[in-house]
């Protein structure tokens, strides 16, 4: 603890020397992001790139690390993409925008046009009326639906962006409508699915001509674009960590999880999303552009607080109640953006978790800052994407940094022990106590749809859409059993929980509980009621 502490003595004199030196900042950056990286993050994520915009210029881009571990030869440069994740959303939001301003029918209201002008229906979410009447881009944008999350919806291949609205018109709603947050990046699918209608074009295809072309990002793809090839193309392979090693995530997984595209199908490098930053930045104008992509009355409406958050995570650590020099806050949602401070500097911030990657994005408009952060591999609780990110405002904001390489790594210590972190359970051979056969069957839910459990040569087994569970039971009186995903899914998905409810009085299984599933109940296919 003392060692961390003479450490920052050390940079705090070392950055006060370089103080209002412009040109000795990306110097000290890059050495410090050097140390970093290979001090605690180069095994954990073996790629990661880094770009800043100040001012209307790039002001600093570095990349380390390699593509693949398997090809050390082949390095992460600042071209290489790596998948966004819910950074996406900022791409959905502003080509919405667009789509809305040059669309004579929807330019008046923009955003406020409601759902049911889209779909033309009334019955539009079938256990809500306030909803389905009401219920605005704005509010999908916003995350003010009041739906969890059910983000493991995507395992099941027969709903595409065509069907996505069907499906979700069976959420019962958790929370309520634009008085809660709950994040349901599903809704964003939804968002794309009406800019294709509108357009009359696929979504990643708008999003190319309207985005990517003007601001010549090159180097910015999707992961189901047909013409993605990650043996041609240069990109980053994603990992896991699993059981203390990592493990790659196959691009064809990535290619259906993210098939709603709106929330997370962009992979993109650090060169080009400097770009996307500047433009952001310059509301909503390319660079030498003589019109811009979205009007500046219609940008605005990309960073205003729109909903609020009602128990930032970001607290829990970064805060000066828990022990931190500085706070760093979020209090509310604008499009695809969090709205917070940082030393008393307004802020937008994003950060991407899709499996295989790591990315953050942070914008200072007041002074026009801008940080994207990529990795391949995971960081957990987001501490070395944050911690970098305040160290890079600091620096540019001419700030003495409260981090440095040292304490990039200690994170949240010397100032808060790290959370815990959730052990594997212990799975042993438990009997099955009735006849296999009795579980067996089709199980249905009006959202999740059907999933199948099997007797696989005396394995019990749960299949649901393109990923198959060994269930294991758990030593409980009540028939409740361990999911554990197997085949290539095994490292990337955790070990969940499941349980079967048996009939009072017959002593059937009639229905199946999975908690991932947000605790959705899927009845068992030809069995009675209960008398």
């Amino acid at each position: 603890m003392a060692a961390i502490r003479i450490v920052f003595v050390l940079a705090t004199i070392s950055w006060t020397l370089c103080l209002g030196q412009n040109n000795l900042l990306p110097i000290y950056l890059k050495n410090t992001l050097n140390n970093a990286f290979q001090s605690c993050r180069s095994q954990v994520n073996p790629g990661l790139a880094v770009s800043v915009v100040k001012d209307g210029q790039v002001v600093f881009t570095h990349a380390l690390g390699v593509k693949d571990r398997n090809v050390p030869t082949m390095p992460v440069t600042t071209n290489t993409m790596f998948g966004l994740g819910a950074l996406s959303q900022a791409f959905t939001n502003v080509l919405t925008l667009a789509i809305v301003n040059s669309s004579t029918g929807l330019r008046d209201k923009g955003v406020d046009t409601t759902l049911k002008n889209y779909f033309n229906y009334k019955g539009l979410f079938k256990h809500s009326y306030l909803r389905s009447r009401y219920a605005t881009l704005l509010d999908l944008m916003t995350h003010r639906m009041g739906f969890e999350n059910h983000k493991f919806l995507r395992l099941d291949e027969t709903m595409t962006r065509d069907k996505l609205m069907l499906r979700v018109h069976n959420m019962d709603p958790k929370g309520r409508f634009r008085d809660s947050y709950y994040y349901n990046d599903l809704m964003y699918g939804i968002i794309a699915k009406i800019s294709e209608d509108v357009s009359k074009r696929p979504w990643e295809e708008m999003v190319t001509k309207e985005i990517l072309s003007p601001l010549s990002m090159m180097s910015t793809s999707f992961f189901t674009a047909a013409a993605f090839n990650p043996l041609l193309q240069d990109v980053a392979q994603g990992y896991v960590e699993s059981k203390g090693a990592l493990h790659a995530v196959p691009y064809e997984f990535l290619r259906k999880w993210t098939r709603f595209c709106g929330d997370s199908c962009v992979a993109s490098s650090a060169n080009d999303m400097a770009k996307f930053m500047l433009f952001l930045l310059s509301n909503g104008t390319a660079p030498g552009a003589l019109l811009p992509i979205v009007p500046a009355d219609t940008f605005d409406t990309m960073f205003k607080p729109w909903n609020r958050i009602q128990s930032p995570g970001v607290e829990g650590y970064f805060s000066k109640a828990e022990g931190t020099p500085v706070s760093r806050t979020h209090t509310g949602i604008a499009l695809g953006l969090k709205t917070g401070q940082y030393r008393g500097w307004n802020m937008l911030e994003q950060t991407g978790d899709l499996y295989g990657y790591s990315t953050m994005m942070t914008l200072f408009p007041q002074t026009k800052l801008g940080i994207f952060i990529a990795m391949s591999g995971e960081d957990d609780n987001d501490f070395f994407r944050t911690t970098l990110s305040s160290y890079i405002a600091d620096l540019f904001h001419k700030e003495t940094p409260w981090l440095n390489s040292t304490l990039l790594c200690a994170f949240p210590r010397p100032w808060k022990a790290p959370p815990v972190p959730k052990p594997d359970p212990v799975i042993i051979d438990v009997p099955l106590q009735r006849p296999i056969t009795d579980y067996v069957g089709q199980y249905k839910n009006s959202l999740y749809g059907t999933l199948n459990v099997v007797d696989n040569m005396g394995q019990l087994e749960l299949h649901y859409g393109f990923v198959q569970y060994i269930l294991k039971r758990k030593e409980s009186k009540s028939p409740r059993f361990y999911m554990i995903p197997k085949g290539i899914y095994e490292h990337i998905f955790g070990i969940d929980t499941m349980k079967f409810k048996e009939q009072s009085i017959t002593n059937l299984i009639e229905s199946a509980n999975i908690d991932m599933f947000e605790d959705a109940d899927f009845l068992k296919e030809g069995v009675p009621a209960r008398p």
